[in-house]
């Protein structure tokens, strides 16, 4: 089952219960698919609410906005919490006063707008272990999924375990062993697009940078690089950085989303709106002050114009 806070998530966390070339600020991905005809959409990317480095009151500012806006779903890029980097530092107590807020404000989000989650470092530590991640998994769900939605395909990973996979190299093997074999899968269907959902950019100006705080070590990012094209994946949505920033490779886009709690750049506060049309995808990321009132989806075959902020 994908990783969707729900009613009975919150329920365990509280314990009442059981148990994804640089280029400019904005640019929209644009790619032709093997399929036409469908309903667009739209959805929101929301990264790093990181709590309570990030103050809870954006969290809440963020759900407000999502059941105005009323997307057919939102995804959180990681960093859900501010937990300790280190496993060392982990304060349980602190921890779970953190989940239960985080899923207290997420259980206010309407209940016909489903909300995927994704593990940052913050929220299994930088170094993960079979501990973390077991600790994630018990209160917001999966550490990998997929879901498909009108006709487009969706994959959520834990970067973590890309980045530093030492401490938990059994997990970190079958997740990508899942990979391969899910994005296999998904190339013998027809599907409108494929997108991925990470906590960590793969990279931030050129897919050869080097390796920083921020992006994923070379090897894994050229192997997961490789994949990506291989099988058709248009886009992928990251945080982490707590800046925007974009790069196109081939027809792979590659975007970066600044922090909805606590942006280390010049970006404001704010989201990505994600607008899915039958033969492309756009995207804009707004400040909390400059959201639409309505998200409008242009009719077939026309861009919906206008730029992004950076």
């Amino acid at each position: 089952m994908p990783s969707r806070t729900n009613r009975r998530a919150f329920l365990r966390a509280v314990g009442v219960g059981a148990a994804a070339v640089a280029m400019p600020a904005g640019t929209r991905a644009r790619a032709t698919t093997r399929r036409a005809g469908g309903e667009p959409f739209f959805f929101l990317q929301i990264a790093d609410p990181q709590l309570f480095w990030g103050p809870l009151e954006l969290w809440k500012t963020a759900i407000r906005h999502a059941n105005r806006l009323k997307p057919d779903f939102v995804v959180v890029c990681g960093d859900l919490l501010h937990r300790a980097a280190d496993v060392a530092k982990l304060d349980a107590a602190e921890d779970e006063k953190r989940a239960r807020a985080y899923l207290d404000v997420a259980k206010t989000l309407d209940k016909g707008i489903p909300l995927y989650n994704l593990a940052g470092n913050h929220d299994v530590c930088n170094e993960p272990t079979p501990e973390t991640l077991r600790w994630y998994e018990k209160r917001f769900g999966k550490l990998w999924y997929r879901f498909t939605h009108k006709g487009s395909f969706f994959v959520a990973l834990e970067s973590d375990l890309f980045k530093h996979p030492a401490g938990a190299r059994e997990a970190a093997a079958r997740q990508l062993k899942w990979l391969e074999k899910t994005l296999g899968e998904a190339s013998k269907r027809a599907y409108r697009h494929k997108v991925v959902f990470l906590h960590h950019p793969l990279c931030l100006k050129t897919v050869d940078e080097k390796e920083s705080y921020s992006t994923l070590p070379i090897p894994i990012r050229r192997r997961l690089l490789k994949l990506f094209h291989a099988h058709g994946v248009e886009a992928t949505f990251s945080g982490h950085h707590h800046k925007n920033a974009y790069v196109r490779d081939g027809k792979l886009e590659l975007v970066t989303t600044s922090s909805s709690g606590k942006p280390l750049g010049k970006n404001p506060v704010g989201f990505r709106i994600v607008k899915v049309y039958p033969d492309r995808i756009e995207h804009k990321y707004y400040g909390y002050d400059d959201l639409p009132d309505k998200v409008v989806l242009a009719p077939a075959g026309r861009s919906a114009g206008g730029k992004g902020r950076e």
